[in-house]
């Protein structure tokens, strides 16, 4: 693997995490000052921009897991944003959510559907994302199997031939 390939693969989750954490959502919820956080969220987002276009090149149109690892963390993401605006702005429809992590924490068990209780969903607003977080979940894990699968087959395709080719 290139280095700039590994760089730029690692470069997009840092980017998407710290554009979810400073990135301001109004003038009172700047945890590093408005200006600071519009500055790091437009750095974040053109480096989430420039990691994705390169991806898409280099990917040659074949979805790779690397693909649905960053489309997981970025439905992560969203639905924890989701989760701390409705939060933030109606604090009865979630027990227990009050920071950002707070928010990242409860998607992130959501999607692994451990669900420990300390945060749940209270509101019927609340419930109605994390239902629907939850049907994305079973759509992804659907997709990652299935890419799995292909790729084994491919696997053993491609040795199969190999194993024709010296034969013949």
């Amino acid at each position: 693997m290139k280095w700039s390939s590994l760089v730029n693969r690692m470069l997009l989750p840092i980017a998407v995490l710290a554009l979810y954490f400073v990135a301001p959502l109004s003038s009172s919820d700047a945890p590093i000052g408005t200006l600071f956080g519009v500055l790091v969220g437009v750095l974040s987002l053109a480096a989430v921009a420039v990691s994705i276009t390169r991806e898409v090149i280099w990917a040659h149109r074949r979805l790779r897991p690397v693909h649905l690892l960053v489309a997981f963390e970025l439905v992560l993401v969203a639905f924890a944003l989701v989760y701390y605006l409705i939060a933030s702005d109606a604090p009865d429809q979630f027990v227990s959510l009050d920071t950002r992590l707070d928010a990242l924490y409860f998607s992130m068990t959501t999607m692994a559907t451990v669900g420990y209780g300390d945060v749940s969903a209270a509101g019927q607003t609340a419930r109605a994302v994390v239902t629907f977080q939850l049907a994305f979940n079973l759509v992804f894990v659907g997709a990652l199997l299935n890419l799995m699968r292909d790729r084994v087959k491919s696997a053993r395709d491609r040795h199969a031939d190999q194993g024709a080719g010296e034969q013949g």
